[in-house]
């Protein structure tokens, strides 16, 4: 990884799912030590979601787990908590994402940790607050998107990428900067308590703000899109392109060329508004295939995109901005697909050619625990005790992958579900 301030900084994460390893994936790329902390069970529940490849590696761990470690802990042993709350003196960040009380009955809650290490940065994230009594009960990203008002406005409609989780995983990546930013002048730690639906609230502050414009009124069709000029028609052959073309002067010119001057001062209204300009347009578009419609923009000064497949996204991510997408080798899986870091630092380079696969679940077990001085005699006994695991203690998983368009397999059942 990357030479950089960052290599001085250690990250302890005991979160779980989406918004505590999308954050922390930032720190590792940018070339922090940061250790995933998971159970003795199963670790990460996300390390074995569908599809699996390579001996149980998820897609899940590969995107987010790389350039991470892994030990293997169960804080339910006294001796093992005091072994955590070792690494926690020498950590600069901890995060987790527990129901609130669970840290304080396990020993290792930020008033312990803090006692230990004054200049410790501690991340909570859950679904309200640490201090909210809504945050003991189970809850998700769907649950969330539900109550802030979203899913009305978006007629219910479920987004493929969990949109809560990753509102979080922005805030905390960017409280965790802010936070060791802060430290740097004043020399203390902080708390951070992450509320993931405050996130939530906090990426709608536009919808928020139209509504409160707008007399207490924020829906679907209310919104300016879809627009004549700004909405996804289908093409001859079936395919789709999007037409952005808020702006006057790129419209003024799609509907000169076209033939369609009437259409001219049309391009903002919706369709409850003017459903023959949204006719006229979708014949248009359906006048060409989607290849035609590529020729005959590529010379044109507008505000378009061909619709395309996931494949097709791929193989063109792969040519035209490999720093954004490129294949891998990873160990166990093979050649695989990594997004690369955006935030593109002149002096921290972060190339996708360099980034590690994550370590298996308990591979780095030992060494950390060396590093805070316990010998391998304690280290065998605690492992004996089940205190602890080694990669080795888990075997490799059988892989699963999904079958389109019905379902999973289920290994146990051999159905789908």
């Amino acid at each position: 990884m990357p030479k950089s301030s960052f290599n001085d900084v250690t990250v302890l994460d005991f979160s779980r799912y989406l918004p505590g390893g999308y954050a922390t994936q930032v720190l590792a790329d940018m070339g922090a030590n940061v250790i995933k902390c998971e159970d003795t069970g199963l670790g990460d529940f996300m390390r074995h979601d569908y599809p699996t490849k390579g001996g149980g590696v998820s897609y899940y761990v590969n995107a987010l787990g790389r350039n991470k470690k892994s030990v293997s802990f169960n804080l339910k042993n006294p001796e093992v908590v005091e072994a955590f709350k070792k690494m926690a003196a020498e950590a600069d960040i901890i995060v987790e994402s527990f129901r609130p009380g669970v840290t304080k009955k396990l020993g290792i809650d930020y008033d312990t940790i803090k006692e230990i290490n004054p200049r410790i940065i501690y991340c909570s994230i859950s679904a309200y607050g640490a201090n909210d009594p809504r945050s003991l009960k189970p809850m998700h990203d769907l649950n969330m998107q539900a109550t802030a008002g979203y899913l009305a406005v978006n007629h219910g409609s479920m987004s493929p990428l969990h949109l809560c989780d990753l509102s979080t995983a922005m805030v905390v990546g960017q409280a965790l900067l802010a936070a060791l930013y802060e430290r740097n002048t004043t020399g203390e730690g902080c708390y951070i308590d992450t509320s993931m639906f405050d996130c939530f609230v906090w990426w709608n502050s536009l919808l928020d703000s139209r509504w409160s414009f707008n007399d207490g009124v924020c829906k679907r069709t209310d919104l300016e899109y879809p627009s004549v000029a700004y909405n996804v028609y289908e093409t001859k052959d079936g395919g789709r392109y999007s037409l952005g073309m808020v702006e006057a002067k790129f419209w003024k010119q799609f509907c000169e060329a076209t033939g369609h001057e009437e259409l001219i001062g049309k391009g903002l209204l919706r369709e409850w508004e003017d459903p023959e300009a949204f006719e006229t347009v979708r014949q248009i578009m359906k006048s060409k295939t989607t290849a035609e419609w590529d020729e005959y923009f590529s010379d044109k000064d507008m505000c378009v995109g061909r619709v395309n497949t996931k494949t097709e996204a791929v193989a063109q991510l792969i040519e035209e901005n490999p720093e954004a997408l490129a294949y891998v080798e990873f160990p166990r899986v093979g050649k695989v697909l990594q997004t690369g870091l955006p935030h593109h630092l002149s002096n921290i380079p972060t190339p996708i050619s360099e980034f590690k696969a994550v370590s298996d679940l308990g591979a780095d077990t030992a060494d950390e625990l060396r590093k805070v001085g316990y010998s391998d005699e304690d280290i065998a006994r605690l492992h004996e005790e089940g205190g602890i695991k080694f990669a080795e203690d888990f075997p490799m998983e059988e892989d699963r992958a999904p079958i389109a368009p019905d379902g999973f397999v289920n290994k146990e059942l051999g159905a789908l579900y």
